[in-house]
């Protein structure tokens, strides 16, 4: 009886019975942090096929350079080597968001410094000078996770009647998570006290109503030259801050966001108008409510 042969091609060599399977090695598992809203733009390298037969067509989804959503997300790998043979993988990417913001939108509102006038140019403006866009920009850089939005409702030369009768439509428009309060140093130079505390509580009131946290700050004092000119005017910005403290007190607002203190501390950040801030000043205005918001409102991940 004649043995069996082991079979064999058109060339002549054994056909392996059992050829060897094609796989697909995927990257381990990422883990970034968010980066913008939308999350986090991930890369990777392709998988790795082995004892297929080259060349490969790998292909994974999403893919290498695709924005990840906050969560975990698989990313889905499949190849085919040169004799049509599949496989497939998957590993997962998870974008974590750390650090939160409770409250995202925020509203600016006051007179001129508020607006942006910037001095000595006596400009107005919404741009990288006024305390709001730059706010927006210190809060955006720490939270990049989400979207926040620093409006600002300045309006130069307001006095803080006009501004409380203002307000609750301004309010009503913008519908805003957080009141930036800064306004009365028009009102200081000519109005009692009394009654422009009166104001300010109208206008804490208005935004209480709707739902609406405030943070206040104390009025800045002017320079020498204005007070020269106008004799007691910082006595009288000092007493209206004293009740802007008390108002906060009332309202359980939190300390007010002490401008007062940081400008007489640092008269160079008053222009030579002697009443608004340079472009330093408005920065370091921008930097006092960055850390109020920051110390209401942070919130880390579990």
């Amino acid at each position: 009886m004649l043995g069996l042969l082991p079979a064999v091609g058109c060339s002549g060599n054994p056909i392996d019975p059992s050829p060897q399977s094609f796989e697909l090695s995927c990257p381990a598992a990422i883990t970034l942090e968010a980066t913008q809203p939308g999350g986090a733009m991930a890369t990777f390298e392709l998988p790795v096929g082995r004892d297929g037969r080259p060349p490969y067509a790998i292909e994974c989804a999403p893919g290498s350079g695709s924005v990840f959503p906050p969560g975990q997300t698989r990313v889905d790998c499949t190849a085919i080597d040169a004799d049509q043979k599949r496989t497939a993988c998957n590993f997962n990417v998870d974008v974590r968001i750390s650090r939160m913001l409770a409250k995202t939108r925020l509203l600016a509102f006051g007179d001129s410094i508020t607006a942006g006038t910037v001095s000595p140019a006596l400009t107005f403006l919404d741009n990288p000078d006024s305390y709001p866009y730059k706010l927006e920009g210190l809060l955006r850089e720490r939270y990049p996770a989400q979207e926040i939005v620093v409006l600002n409702r300045g309006l130069g030369g307001e006095r803080l009647q006009s501004g409380a009768a203002r307000l609750p439509g301004v309010l009503d428009a913008d519908r805003p998570d957080v009141l930036l309060l800064l306004e009365g140093i028009i009102s200081v130079r000519q109005i009692p006290t009394a009654t422009n505390v009166r104001h300010l509580r109208t206008m804490i009131s208005a935004a209480r109503d709707r739902g609406i946290d405030v943070i206040i700050a104390t009025v800045m004092p002017v320079g020498a030259g204005l007070e020269a000119k106008q004799p007691g005017i910082n006595a009288a910005v000092v007493r209206l801050n004293v009740e802007i403290g008390n108002l906060a007190h009332e309202f359980a607002l939190g300390d007010p966001v002490d401008l007062y203190g940081l400008f007489n501390a640092s008269p160079f950040l008053i222009g030579r108008d002697n009443l608004h801030p340079t472009a330093e000043g408005f920065t370091r205005i921008a930097e006092e409510f960055n850390q109020a918001v920051i110390s209401r409102y942070d919130k880390r991940a579990p």
